[in-house]
């Protein structure tokens, strides 16, 4: 049987552990723990972390024709979050606990794992529509990643405490996701992905082109 950690309340210190931010913000509260952990869960959350720490990150296989554009891996429904496009209710604020200086147009790829965690908060539900399905190994969305910024205490509702916040602009949604597989860190998209999206979204060809010829 695979380990696990103990409780949901854990699982935040290991997708820290793991390079990975669940944003929270001011709108978020913390799961409260049903019972409280056993000193065998907590050795066993321990190890986990340890081995999350120690484990080196897999490496994206080398593209044979580069391209200038990027793509993050964000698991649903936060990768659906970024991809709506009501202003005033859309996730414009990617939380990760490192920085880069690349800054360009950024594929939204929702990872295959799903936050399961995040569908129960209030603020998730309210923003999301109705009959919700979350799209998980799809590119959803194309952004540009015009900063980052250090956690400055007034930033959006969904930003997180304690991490860098990534500032997208110009989200376009793709109205066919397209499938692909993804990868840790910043990763550079094949140009056979960039071809499959601008065929089956026509409307971001222009875009894609353009981020592609500076």
């Amino acid at each position: 049987m695979t380990a696990t950690l103990a409780d949901a309340y854990d699982a935040r210190l290991y997708a820290r552990a793991r390079h990975e931010a669940v944003p929270t913000g001011a709108l978020f509260t913390a799961p409260r723990r049903p019972t409280p952990i056993t000193p065998e869960q907590q050795r066993l959350n321990f190890e986990l972390l340890g081995q999350a720490i120690s484990s080196p990150h897999q490496a994206a296989p080398a593209e044979p024709n580069p391209t200038k554009i990027r793509a993050l891996t964000i698991q649903p429904p936060w990768s659906d979050l970024i991809a709506l496009t009501n202003e005033e209710i859309a996730k414009r604020i990617e939380n990760r606990v490192w920085s880069t200086g690349w800054r360009g147009t950024l594929l939204i790829h929702g990872g295959q794992t799903i936050d399961k965690h995040a569908l129960a908060l209030p603020a998730v539900r309210d923003a999301l529509p109705d009959g919700y399905e979350p799209v998980p190994g799809h590119v959803v969305a194309v952004a540009d990643l015009a900063g980052i910024h250090a956690d400055d205490g007034a930033c959006t509702r969904w930003s997180e405490h304690g991490c860098f916040h990534w500032q997208l602009a110009h989200v376009q949604p793709l109205s066919e996701p397209v499938h692909a597989t993804g990868s840790q860190r910043l990763w550079k998209p094949s140009r056979t992905l960039l071809d499959d999206i601008t065929a089956a979204n026509p409307h971001l060809a222009v875009r894609l082109e353009a981020a592609e010829s500076r």
